[in-house]
């Protein structure tokens, strides 16, 4: 979904409550003459409002990262708010809700538009200063006008607003002129209050209470419950992060990389000669490189190089397609023993390791010390280790870690945004199959490993065998490619040539294929090969023909269960 899709959807319900609570409302004669455009208005803004809200509700860690983002990244001299970022967030999501309710419900009047023209303003100013970043080089102030340089989309400090969440992310300048759009409509809202249509009148009323005041706070109170049911007690309701269930991370990685960014670069050319300047796009000095500059040459010269120069604080960069800029990039080379393991796996998720710290990790412990006597790999990535002496150094305390809990699986130093991007739980805990999230966990929520293996540990069933000569072996990058011969049905005659691929860091099975002492790489050419089909092996994305650790037959994706 696009900004434009999200508009319309919202524009459409609006136009349903107008024409419902609005103008079949009107017969009564306080609203016989307030015009359409108010309630289609009132009604946008306040189903934009809760649905905005709603996103973020469901995940409000992630509202609180990306307000940390905006106190440290965009604005440092706010940094002393990051220990604050969850509370903020917190709060404006509840007020961001609320406040849509009751623009709904007309409750609230001046007090509610004002808080809303208020929240437009404040986030028209953090999207409006984000996207003039694009034209500030490194160390340079806004007002510092003189030295602005052409746009650039690298030089935007916060790249996604985080407006919602990780449901849907926009451009910056889209994020911007969204913003002034709604700040023009909240401005009118609240120019026209006292010509709102409210539901309830306000002589209703409960033991002196005005029914109005009493909805607006039990509404702040369920959104509250709502948001730590989501980030304290247990993972987001509803999962939109790249990590989800049912995510193949080899699979997600190839198509997040055949969904690069499409930028606009036009360079500017400045005739040492002449002293003339000339625009060209990037795409065409690539394709036709110094065609044109050579037309232009002036009597005599003939070296298009040494008289054209390039104005590199004049180069300007614009982002036409975002493409993927997602986390699961970096699940990269070193990363990949973390999801390549074959079968089931566990990955443990922290973003900081204290070793005084008792809470969850004895339970740690006892899952790992369960999973590992039944043969499942085990890793954690965290981002930093606390330092408890205060020397400067980390390792200490990561060896005090790992001999109070017995942990001997490896344990991966990782990026900051990416542990919290996994999971939302320090510690949380990921169940793989074959590189596929099967489940993940919070901390506070952690059943036994004995619940975890009835219920979850569930291999997939042989469903076909097949032999194998193997052909050929192509390596490349983090992939095994494998071309083989075989026979898929006894009625065939002629053998057919299939195609495999296993992933890099799959010891199982690559100790069976791999050999350095044979050309093809294969120990021995045959072999016997037990699939499973598996549906979350295919690609949406038809430039993505990759099958992890598997394998395409007549269309349908096969996972490789064993080899023989």
């Amino acid at each position: 979904m696009t900004i434009y899709t999200l508009f319309f959807n919202i524009a459409v319900i609006a136009l349903i409550l107008t024409m419902t609570l609005g103008y079949a409302h009107a017969k009564w004669k306080k609203y016989a003459k307030t015009p359409l455009l108010l309630w289609f208005i009132q009604y946008f803004m306040g189903a934009l409002l809760i649905f905005s809200g709603w996103v973020k509700a469901v995940d409000p860690l992630g509202t609180a990262y990306k307000m940390a983002d905006y106190f440290t990244i965009l604005l440092p001299s706010l940094s002393f708010m990051k220990p604050y970022a969850l509370p903020f967030a917190l709060l404006m999501i509840v007020v961001e809700i609320v406040v849509g309710v009751n623009l709904i419900l007309g409750h609230g009047k001046k007090w509610n538009t004002g808080i809303n023209l208020l929240m437009m303003l404040f986030f028209t100013f953090l999207t409006g200063y984000n996207y003039l970043t694009g034209y500030l080089p490194e160390n340079v102030g806004i007002f510092d006008f003189s030295k602005w340089q052409a746009f650039k989309e690298t030089s935007i400090k916060v790249s996604d607003c985080g407006c919602f969440g990780d449901f849907m992310k926009l451009l910056p300048v889209e994020t911007f002129f969204k913003d002034i759009l709604l700040t023009f409509m909240a401005i009118y809202l609240f120019a026209r209050t006292s010509d709102l249509k409210f539901i309830i009148p306000d002589h209703f009323k409960w033991k002196g209470i005005q029914i109005r005041n009493l909805m607006t706070e039990l509404f702040a109170l369920l959104v509250t419950v709502f948001c730590f049911m989501n980030f304290y007690f247990d993972l987001p309701m509803i999962d939109f992060r790249p990590f989800k269930i049912g995510t193949n991370l080899a699979l997600a990685r190839a198509e997040c990389a055949a969904n690069p960014p499409v930028k606009k670069i036009v360079y500017t050319y400045k005739n040492l000669l002449t002293k003339q300047s000339k625009l060209i796009e990037a795409s065409d000095l690539v394709n036709h490189p110094y065609t044109w500059l050579e037309k232009m040459l002036p009597a005599g010269a003939t070296d298009s190089v040494s008289v054209w120069e390039i104005q590199k604080e004049l180069t300007q960069e614009e982002l036409i397609t975002k493409g993927c800029d997602s986390k699961i990039t970096e699940m990269d080379a070193s990363k990949q023993q973390v999801f390549a393991s074959h079968g089931f796996a566990l990955l443990w998720v922290a973003y900081a390791v204290d070793p005084q710290d008792l809470g969850p990790w004895t339970k740690v412990k006892e899952i790992s010390k369960a999973a590992e006597k039944d043969g499942l790999p085990i890793h954690m990535m965290y981002h930093h280790v606390e330092d408890l002496n205060h020397d400067g150094t980390d390792s200490s305390e990561l060896i005090l870690f790992q001999n109070k809990y017995g942990i001997q699986f490896p344990l991966i130093q990782s990026d900051e945004k990416l542990v919290k991007t996994i999971i939302r739980s320090s510690p949380g805990l990921v169940l793989l199959y074959n590189g596929t999230v099967v489940k993940n966990w919070h901390h506070r929520r952690l059943p036994s490993w004995a619940a975890i293996k009835k219920e979850f540990v569930r291999p997939l069933k042989k469903e076909r065998e097949l032999d194998l000569l193997i052909t050929a072996h192509n390596p490349s990058g983090l992939i095994h490619n494998f071309t083989a011969s075989t026979q898929l049905s006894t009625s065939e005659k002629q053998s057919r040539t299939i195609q495999f691929t296993v992933m890099d860091g799959n010891d199982v099975l690559l100790k069976k294929l791999l050999s350095d002492s044979s050309a093809t790489g294969a120990i021995q050419n045959v072999f016997k090969m037990s699939l499973a089909e598996n549906k979350q092996l295919i690609s949406s994305n038809p430039k993505v023909q990759l099958v992890p650790n598997g394998l395409l037959l007549d269309g349908k994706a096969y996972q490789i269960l064993e080899i023989k």
